[in-house]
């Protein structure tokens, strides 16, 4: 993989992720405070070798396809920053929209929420971009508020991720 293709790849996501504060049309103070601690926090993916691991038990996955599920997100990825930062995160984060910005050609956007007895648990997002080598498809924001949440997430989105070059950051 050309590092140019994943560089493009990661831009689009910085992109789409600053696009719900930059685009909407009254964005709070605590949003756009949240959008540059979640900026500071990003790393680079790396192309990865996607290999089927068995997921712990006991874990249900639902895509976020509506508010409510966002807000589960929200307040699962949210809890990933220090106490000090997580109100500005949940902000930022729930203004996240699947539906109302709409989302740019090439580019497709699944986030996901893993429950442990009805209580969310894990979140993860799928960016999947059309760049000049083919399909790239990357996997964010893997949060788990324990180990063996973050590990059944990681599987979930691994096991979703398979049209493409697959990177993790």
């Amino acid at each position: 993989m050309i590092e140019s293709s994943v560089l493009s790849h990661f831009h689009k996501k910085q992109q789409w992720m600053a696009s719900h504060i930059g685009d909407a049309q009254f964005p709070t103070p605590e949003s756009k405070l949240g959008l540059g601690v979640y900026q500071a926090a990003e790393t680079c993916p790396s192309v990865e070798e996607v290999k089927n691991t068995d997921s712990p038990e006991g874990f249900s996955f639902y895509a976020v396809d509506c508010h409510p599920l966002v807000v589960r997100y929200a307040h699962t990825l949210s809890q990933k920053w220090p106490d000090n930062e997580k109100e500005v995160m949940m902000e930022y984060l729930s203004q996240l929209s699947l539906t109302d910005i709409p989302t740019p050609d090439g580019i497709n956007v699944a986030l996901y929420v893993a429950m442990e007895r009805g209580k969310p648990v894990a979140s993860g997002m799928l960016f999947e971009t059309q760049e000049a080598e083919g399909t790239v498809e990357g996997i964010y924001d893997v949060y788990g508020i324990t180990d063996a949440a973050q590990i059944a997430m990681m599987a979930h989105m691994k096991s979703v991720a398979k049209n493409g070059v697959i990177l993790v950051e």
